[in-house]
């Protein structure tokens, strides 16, 4: 998984600029440091963006129960690291392929979720650093996921940069899904043009997630004809998705520790087709105190060995207001 890396470790000895391996939680990590921003990659669990620190406060959802595991891809062990889900709940930011409905057994592909990734590259100098990362070809898809996380050196922006290929013999009608998993509680407001249309217009519940149902008519969310406001505060499961939005999201996080913000920003073309409807999706969990953002990439017909690709574009910082 190492043998191939162009740089193992970076770092300015003016600036708080690091690239480097680290032990994190247990696992084998490289950690990016760009003066008060750190990023933690995790490659032998999904190539995983596992922690995002600013000025030393986790914003990431980290699931404690699993820190420092891998599977073995026994059935007991695999069991045991999933226990009431169908899947091992890992915490981080990873890359799933949609539609949901598609994947196997009603859990994402193991190989990708859940597998090694191999270390293909890292960079350092003075305009970012970075690390590139490629999963196995998944033995349930034939699909391949290539991650490369850059962040940059002039304002500790980060770019998450996803690749989905078909290595399969057969074409397949897919998408690339980027989810974050962070720490609760904390609001998430996104912003929606619809003109002088009501905000729940633009609002998709998922009626299966949770018991809420319609999560418009709950005191959750909340909008105008400019934002939709998601509260995520309480041990509650609910889903929706938000349509008309120019992929710009700011989650607004009041933890003991700080409050801070994480802005994110993707493509959304208007004209494409998403394969859960939405190209952007937020879900509350019911147990475990996370909330995840989600962004779609469009979903695509991939013939044997052909990709598509999506970006996003991450940055904290202080309390800000939705633009």
């Amino acid at each position: 998984m190492l043998n191939r890396i162009s740089h193992f470790a970076g770092a300015a000895a003016d600036t708080l600029r690091e690239l480097k391996w680290i032990e994190y939680r247990g696992w084998n990590a490289l950690s990016m440091r760009e003066g008060t921003v750190e990023l933690v990659v995790v490659p032998a669990i999904g190539g995983r963006l596992m922690s995002i620190r600013h000025e030393g406060v986790e914003l990431a959802y980290v699931n404690d129960a699993l820190a420092g595991r891998v599977p073995d891809w026994s059935v007991e062990q695999w069991r045991a690291l999933c226990g009431e889900w169908n899947f091992p709940l890992w915490g981080g930011g990873k890359t799933w392929i949609a539609p949901e409905s598609e994947w196997p057994d009603g859990a994402p592909q193991r190989d990708l979720d859940s597998g090694p990734y191999e270390v293909t590259d890292t960079w350092f100098d003075n305009r970012s650093m970075g690390i590139e990362l490629l999963s196995p070809v998944c033995r349930q898809s034939g699909l391949q996921v290539r991650r490369r996380i850059a962040l940059s050196a002039s304002d500790g922006a980060w770019t998450t940069s996803h690749e989905l290929s078909n290595r399969g013999e057969s074409a397949r009608s897919c998408a690339i899904w980027d989810v974050l998993m962070l720490r609760r509680p904390g609001r998430v407001e996104t912003g929606i043009e619809n003109g002088q249309q009501d905000w729940r217009v633009s609002v998709m519940p998922f009626l299966a997630k949770g018991p809420l149902g319609d999560v418009r008519d709950s005191g959750f969310v909340t909008g105008s004809n400019s934002h939709v406001t998601t509260q995520c505060t309480d041990a509650v499961e609910f889903k929706l998705g938000i349509n008309n939005s120019p992929g710009v999201m700011h989650v607004v996080f009041d933890l003991p520790d700080a409050k801070l913000t994480l802005s994110r920003r993707f493509p959304v073309l208007p004209e494409a087709r998403y394969a859960h409807g939405s190209p952007l999706e937020i879900f509350n969990a019911p147990k475990l105190p996370y909330f995840e953002i989600e962004s779609h990439g469009p979903l695509v017909f991939l013939r044997p060995g052909e990709s598509t690709t999506l970006d996003v574009h991450e940055a904290v910082g202080g309390v800000e207001k939705l633009r």
